[in-house]
């Protein structure tokens, strides 16, 4: 009898000796394979020139960009060309991931072909896809923090953004920004979408909480090289969100206590609508645009046509400001109740010019 529950005793603890060695095994197997998951910004296929970052750039621009858009980073470049980045001692990258196979119009060859002509290709080795911004974003961050490290700051805009570089450099060098910084344009209590059928629907598995916190949008904001890689550093060990503007800027910048900071009034456009009326002012009143930055409603050639003006205005000083009686909001009406994370349509007036 007591030989008997000697074996009962000795098989029930090799049992639990060997549950403990697999579960402890399968725990750190499952981490490693989650670690190395929120890694995979960090492998590429394609990196810019060595040569892009060496000395102390002021600021170094990264526009996350669909592998397919290549018109669109053509638009980048005539807006702002090689020669005014020198002059402005800025930098500026292109993120890409890896082609769907589904993408038939676009090949790798013709995006090699890209980064060996302009030198400014930065691509993933994770594929193009929405939920996987995130990567996208985060490569980006990682790359100007380590290979820019000396610069001044970092801008980051998306490769559909319309914006000036002269009036950013403007706001740049009224900033006493310290190391741990980031500006842009602040979205506070944004709800989870719930409904399945929104774009931005969200499971309660993903995101438990009924409010996102405060974050930036992901359009244009700019931080520092020392921002970025401690976002960077944090990212691996946080839980990964697909929503990239809410995780980089929101829940990682809340777990390091990061004070996010606005824009100035008037600085950024919502609406492409709005963008349209300040330019056309510029072009037909001589009116100039005090706004900086706007989408671009899906004109690819916007950014070229608004630095233009910008620039055309600057040139010629015949531009005046705009009448405080008439701000552009009250005669480039747009009644909408779209949301950043919205998919409504705008009611748009526009003036007679």
């Amino acid at each position: 009898m007591v030989k008997r529950k000697y074996v009962l005793a000795s098989i029930l603890a090799v049992t639990l000796i060997s549950w403990i060695y697999w579960s402890s095994n399968h725990e750190v197997n499952n981490t490693i394979k989650i670690l190395s998951e929120q890694e995979s910004f960090k492998h590429t296929i394609i990196q810019p020139s060595d040569k892009l970052c060496t000395g102390n750039p002021f600021l170094v621009i990264i526009v996350t960009s669909y592998v397919g858009h290549i018109e669109l980073r053509s638009a980048h470049r005539r807006a702002m060309p090689q020669k005014l980045l020198e002059a402005m001692n800025a930098k500026r990258v292109f993120l890409l991931a890896k082609i769907p196979e589904k993408d038939k119009i676009i090949t790798q060859e013709a995006i090699i072909d890209e980064s060996n002509i302009f030198g400014d290709i930065l691509q993933g080795s994770f594929v193009e896809n929405y939920r996987n911004l995130t990567f996208k974003h985060l490569m980006g961050l990682q790359w100007a923090s380590t290979a820019c490290s000396n610069a001044s700051y970092i801008l980051k805009v998306d490769d559909d953004t319309v914006f000036n570089l002269e009036r950013t450099y403007r706001l740049l060098e009224t900033l006493d920004a310290n190391d741990i910084f980031l500006l842009g344009y602040i979205l506070n209590n944004t709800k989870p979408r719930r409904n399945k059928e929104n774009k931005w629907y969200v499971t309660r598995e993903e995101y438990s909480r009924k409010n996102y916190p405060a974050y930036l949008s992901g359009w244009y904001y700019i931080t520092t090289p020392k921002t970025a890689r401690k976002i960077t550093e944090e990212a691996i060990y946080h839980p990964k969100f697909w929503i990239d503007d809410i995780l980089i800027t929101g829940l990682l910048t809340e777990a390091l206590h990061i004070k996010l900071r606005q824009l100035p009034r008037d600085y950024w456009l919502e609406y492409y609508e709005l963008l349209e009326c300040c330019l056309r002012d510029m072009i037909n009143k001589q009116i100039n645009c005090d706004s900086v930055v706007g989408p671009n409603g899906g004109r690819e050639n916007l950014i070229v046509e608004f630095n233009d003006a910008i620039r055309n205005c600057d040139k010629s000083k015949k531009c005046t400001k705009r009448d405080e009686s008439t701000p552009l909001k009250k005669v480039c009406i747009v009644n909408s109740e779209r949301t950043i994370f919205s998919n409504g349509q705008p009611q748009v007036e526009l003036y007679q010019l």
